[in-house]
């Protein structure tokens, strides 16, 4: 199919949306705890790079492979969340068809705009500490550029998942069902 104007884009959607709905429940539960994988991640990276560019330690291989596991960890957790955005969503598409409304509705704000953004760029920010620790030439830099970079996305996630309570519950227990 291919997808030339607003109406090819809407039928699309619905059509993804109707294939995708009965595995909602599915890549909403791996999606929620998947976020606890990226908790641990993000500690122990920030650990071995941190400690790593202050004790001047050499980049072992497993710091390499930490910084990896939590990009792939991050990368699955963005292909969740898209799949959910822009396919099973209820709430999203609630806010999608009436934005205004949206964004004078908390939650509706949060998941359709909040959330996405600072989780993209805790992503984007992973993504970054990883590609330039990958091209820094000494040891010294391959730990301050990840232990910079990640201290970012940590505060963007946490920061992130923390201002609804969602850290460490579901929007189930925070909010009623809802």
């Amino acid at each position: 199919m291919v997808v030339g104007t607003m109406a090819d884009l809407a039928t699309f959607a619905t059509l993804l949306s109707k294939l995708l709905k009965p595995m909602h429940q599915i890549i909403n539960n791996i999606h929620s705890y998947n976020r606890y994988l990226i908790l641990v991640a993000l500690v122990f990276v920030l650990y071995r790079s941190w400690t790593g560019w202050k004790g001047n330690k050499p980049f072992e291989k497993s710091d390499n492979t930490a910084s990896v596991a939590l990009l792939g960890l991050a990368h699955l957790q963005l292909l969740l969340g898209l799949i959910q955005y822009f396919g099973t969503s209820t709430i999203v598409q609630s806010a999608m068809a009436d934005m205004g409304a949206a964004m004078k509705t908390p939650w509706l704000r949060y998941f359709a705009v909040e959330h996405l953004m600072m989780m993209i760029l805790g992503i984007a920010c992973i993504q970054v500490g990883r590609t330039l620790s990958k091209k820094a030439t000494d040891d010294n830099s391959k730990h301050r550029k990840l232990a910079i970079w990640t201290s970012a996305a940590t505060l963007l996630i946490v920061g992130g998942l923390a201002m609804k309570g969602l850290l460490f519950s579901t929007v189930a227990a925070v909010n009623g069902g809802m």
